[in-house]
């Protein structure tokens, strides 16, 4: 009966476990907190820096024409982290590059705290957009627009109703949001608390008038460099970074001091590249701004009317600098669904080959890591999510022009039209009579403090594991999210021969701290895919693809990778391949890995990824059937017991009054005989 009251008390407690699991804590767990998120009106604060950032809704003005005129302005309003400011007082309407979030700065060693503060209520009420519903997606399917080269898959079906939907890979929860700094080699932090080592952890999902402490420790060997923060929530990342939700982090150290104090580089300036996804709007309920963001569909399929690229928040700004003084552009490709060239030409020239006309420049850090010796280029291609920090020169006084240009076609399925070719910006090299700012040596000449040492590159005899990762599409008319956008690996070989859309439960891929693996990335289609991996970098060491590039000339300057680099994003090529090994550092916990394009993302192309051991976890839910089972064979064993404890009692009963009777008689007999 005591195993029998154990083995219930053990359901019971399976049964009213919150959350539904029982877990028990791994050794590699080291934060006791059970969750990050605050009152709002209690501090996080202790960090050596400190910062507060507020999701809100903001009126500021985009310039859409050149520098000085000529050009359209629209008055925006939308999502930011920028401070908040009077939408009602027109002067006090934000200048064009302030919709970013306040840039925050940190050295490493230090410890960075961040307080998110969501006061997003009311914020799809106010600017948009709808929610996606596989209606949506059906009334697309009808009129599929441009013809494209990819194959249709499954006839479309005669009602919304009759689509097969996955739900967790449908975009929404606009005004929902949470951190994620792109390139910092930090804690994991997609899922609450920070570090955790629940695999059954939920995404950080901080509500309107909620707020979430993340506490970071930089490490004291994290290498300086440009690198940013945005949302991260499945689902809702594209639309809120179309709308503007981004900022930019520095890590402070070695570079900023050599380019100024060794080489006399003072002229150093950002260049953030961001591609938004507008509409116009009328008979708003205010007058107040004339452009908001657009519908998901439309933005995913580069359908908005209003779909520039801005560059600091302008259509072609222009930057300043003086003949033989060197300029320093530290560049962030912020764009959410392009990839974007980086090409100089004197002006009137940018319709010439690149290859003929083109001025080159040099590359002295790729994604916050340092090279030794900066890289000559003539030709960059972005991704979003990367980073680049330049270095141009110009001897002769006049107006230069940096372009983007020829990723038609290659992009997406031989589509022409988009990303359209423009000018990003224009230079301005203003005369240098008495050759002021020149640099100490030749460019050529200069050399830096290395992001990563020397010895830490990764050799061939360290990879422990070989694992590979496709990149896929389908185009299932019957099904929404349409396209459907997959990762597919060996890790998931096991439970899903196909490929699977992201299931935030589901583990799908595992690596030791440590440990260095090679994965070599399949790009199954026509199309392009940044794959970006959380909080840990890594080298490339090959890249190729089908295609040709002779009809993609672009295609070349893709391909044109440093093999020692480290990178924490880089492009799949279409139809192509990417090696990459990387060694993985001592945090440990649930992080993802996914396709940069943030729609592809928001619909599926995410995998998850367990670092180190997990914690122990047992779901009874998906044990249902057995736990049943286990508990009809305890009763049914009880009640056996139970029975032959009853008929052994029974027994031994008759045997008392048995051997009572024959003690009596024996006892009246010796009194006879007596």
């Amino acid at each position: 009966m005591k195993s029998f009251l154990f083995l219930v008390g053990w359901l019971v407690c399976l049964t009213s476990t919150k959350n539904n699991v029982v877990q028990a804590s791994s050794s590699a767990t080291t934060d006791p907190r059970s969750t990050d998120y605050i009152d709002c009106n209690d501090p996080c604060n202790g960090g050596d820096v400190n910062y507060h950032l507020v999701a809100s809704v903001q009126t500021m003005t985009m310039m859409f024409g050149p520098s000085g005129g000529g050009g359209t302005n629209y008055t925006y309003r939308g999502r930011t982290f920028a401070e908040a400011t009077s939408h009602e007082d027109p002067s006090r309407r934000r200048p064009p590059a302030s919709y970013m979030g306040p840039t925050l700065r940190v050295q490493p060693g230090q410890s960075m705290w961040i307080k998110l503060e969501n006061d997003l209520l009311g914020a799809s009420d106010d600017v948009g957009p709808q929610p996606v519903t596989a209606e949506n997606y059906w009334k697309m399917l009808q009129k599929p627009g441009e013809k494209i080269k990819y194959q249709y898959y499954k006839p479309p079906v005669a009602s919304p109703d009759l689509m097969t939907v996955d739900h967790e890979n449908i975009p929404g929860n606009w005004d929902v949001t949470n951190l994620h700094l792109h390139g910092l080699d930090v804690e994991v932090h997609m899922f609450d608390p920070v570090g955790t080592h629940d695999p059954t952890a939920p995404h950080v999902a901080v509500h309107p008038g909620e707020c979430y402490c993340y506490r970071f420790q930089i490490p004291d060997h994290h290498p300086d460099g440009l690198l940013w923060y945005h949302p991260h929530l499945h689902g809702s990342s594209a639309v809120q970074l179309w709308s503007g939700m981004m900022g930019l982090v520095y890590v402070q150290g070695n570079l900023e001091h050599e380019l100024q104090d060794k080489y006399n580089i003072r002229n150093s300036q950002e260049f953030v590249l961001w591609d938004p996804a507008f509409q116009a709007v009328q008979n708003k309920n205010d007058d107040d701004h004339d452009i908001e963001v657009d519908e998901f569909l439309l933005g995913q399929t580069t359908l908005s009317k209003i779909h520039p690229f801005l560059v600091n928040g302008q259509i072609t700004p222009t930057f300043e600098t003086r003949a033989g003084e060197i300029l320093h552009l530290r560049a962030l490709c912020g764009t959410i669904e392009n990839e974007n060239t980086f090409i100089v030409y004197k002006q009137g020239q940018h319709e010439q080959s690149w290859d003929e006309a083109s001025i080159p420049f040099w590359i002295v850090a790729s994604d916050g890591v340092t090279y030794e010796r900066p890289l000559k280029r003539n030709v960059i291609v972005m991704a979003g999510g990367q980073r680049e920090e330049i270095l141009l020169l110009f001897d002769e006084p006049g107006t230069y022009v940096i372009s983007q240009q020829g990723i038609q076609g290659m992009q997406f399925f031989d589509m022409y039209g988009h990303p359209h070719d423009q000018l990003l910006a224009t230079i301005t090299v203003h005369e240098n009579p008495n050759k002021e700012g020149l640099p100490t040596v030749p460019i050529e000449q200069m050399t830096f403090t290395p992001g990563y040492d020397p010895e830490e590159t990764i050799d061939a005899t360290q990879i422990a594991k070989t694992e590979t990762i496709v990149f896929s599409m389908g185009a299932n008319r019957d099904q929404a999210p349409f396209p459907q956008y997959y990762i597919n690996g060996k890790a998931l070989i096991q439970y899903y021969i196909n490929g699977k859309a992201f299931d935030g439960d589901r583990l799908d891929f595992h690596a030791e701290p440590g440990q260095a693996v090679e994965y070599i990335l399949i790009n199954a289609n026509h199309n392009v895919h940044p794959f970006h991996i959380h909080v840990n970098r890594f080298q490339v060491k090959e890249m190729g693809s089908e295609l040709s590039t002779e009809k993609y000339p672009v295609l070349k300057e893709l391909m044109n990778f440093h093999p020692d680099a480290w990178r924490d994003t880089v492009v799949v090529p279409p139809n192509g391949r990417t090696r990459v090994w990387v060694q993985y550092k001592e945090y440990t916990g649930k992080t993802l890995f996914h396709c940069h394009f943030l729609a592809h993302e928001d619909t599926g192309m995410m995998a998850t990824l367990f670092i180190g051991p997990p914690d122990v976890v047992f779901d009874w839910k998906e044990h249902i059937p057995l736990l049943t089972g286990m508990a009809i064979g305890v009763v049914a064993v009880s009640l056996i017991l139970a029975t032959v404890t009853w008929f052994r009692s029974e027994s031994e009963e008759s045997m008392k009054v048995y051997y009572s009777s024959v003690a009596a008689m024996n006892n009246l007999k010796s009194k006879t005989l007596d």
